[in-house]
């Protein structure tokens, strides 16, 4: 594998540590959608911080304890090179994924299942922030919400009860991650289509951008990941790009 692929698959290492401790991409919670973004000035004083990113937070779409896992075949093409094998999710959620020779594009497809776990599984709230105060620190131009997480050092924005974006640092590197669309389902909101940055922490230097989208099928009483595509880019906006350069495709899945 090139050192570019293995640069770019450290970087979703760095996602994965993300959603591992946040577990949350935008997603709409029981009120209104409008009920923040379009509030009045002197009534968003009301709105607590913590209240807007737990609403924002509860109502993501999540497995319920009966999941039972699934396996899958699994194709995973990278400019040009193309690769298959299988996956298996187990019911506690651990993750195997078999006959995909190259080390690097195997922990590339695992990466990409843990961290939809992750984004899946139930967590309350208390547990992962419950110990922490959340500050709300004005709006941005697009009438978002800024909220800090004090004693995490994270940093959310979060309009119409979505979090529409997470940044974090980690080291060196500072990461945030722009949710840019999500995909509505009976049982809650998926993310859909979002954007990661990575950068210098100390220069603000753009190290790699990812455009990320999304696609999820029902499958039995279960909403999965079947098809992400990546587009990778430094100076221009990934999101341009015609042509995805990673494509991870789930076929054949099937119940455990």
């Amino acid at each position: 594998m090139t050192q570019q692929l293995q640069h770019r698959i450290i970087c979703w290492s760095l996602s994965l540590i993300i959603a591992s401790i946040s577990c949350v991409f935008g997603l709409p919670a029981s009120v209104n959608a409008q009920s923040i973004s379009n509030t009045h000035p002197t009534q968003i004083a009301t709105v607590s911080a913590s209240e807007a990113f737990r609403n924002a937070y509860n109502q993501r779409y999540t497995w319920d304890k009966n999941f039972p896992g699934y396996s899958a075949e699994v194709s995973i093409t990278h400019q040009g090179d193309i690769d298959q094998g299988i996956v298996r999710v187990q019911p506690d959620l651990s993750v195997d994924v078999i006959n995909v020779e190259p080390e690097d594009l195997r922990e590339l497809v695992a990466n990409t299942v843990k961290m939809e776990i992750i984004h899946r599984r139930q967590i309350p709230f208390e547990q992962l922030h419950g110990n922490n105060d959340f500050e709300l620190k004005g709006k941005d131009e697009y009438g978002a919400l800024k909220i800090n997480e004090m004693g995490d050092n994270s940093y959310y924005k979060v309009k119409g009860d979505v979090i529409t974006q997470v940044n974090r640092s980690f080291g060196d590197v500072a990461v945030t991650v722009d949710t840019l669309g999500t995909t509505k389902t009976p049982e809650g909101y998926l993310v859909s289509h979002f954007k990661t940055t990575f950068c210098d922490a100390q220069t603000d230097e753009v190290l790699e951008k990812e455009d990320v989208r999304d696609f999820h099928e029902k499958v039995g009483n279960y909403y999965l990941l079947t098809n992400r595509t990546i587009r990778y880019a430094k100076e221009e906006n990934p999101e341009e790009k015609p042509v995805a350069d990673t494509r991870i495709r789930f076929n054949d899945i099937q119940p455990l």
